[in-house]
């Protein structure tokens, strides 16, 4: 389940709230995206994650430099995260 996010512009695609500032961060044509991921990811736990985003060949929770894992959306776009238990925090959108 996600408890918290990095920032407010991804709390906001979460949400599914559209501000002027979401517009000029992300794509429109990947908010639908990063939202409907971000939904499977407060569904998952740490032990299914692979599961969940089957179809991303290996790269679902695939951690970087900074120990956060991330999920593709689309070229360097990624939703990344930290697992804390079974909870996920610190949700972001990042290029």
């Amino acid at each position: 389940m996600i408890k918290s996010f990095a920032n407010e512009v991804s709390e906001e695609i979460y949400h599914g709230i559209y501000t002027h500032t979401i517009r000029k961060f992300l794509p429109a044509h990947l908010v639908k995206v990063a939202q409907r991921k971000m939904d499977i990811l407060n569904c998952a736990d740490s032990e299914n994650l692979e599961s969940c985003f089957p179809c991303e060949k290996g790269e679902a929770g695939v951690r970087d430099a900074h120990g956060k894992y991330s999920i593709p959306i689309e070229g360097n776009w990624r939703v990344a995260f930290h697992w804390d238990q079974d909870d996920v925090i610190d949700v972001e959108v990042k290029s």
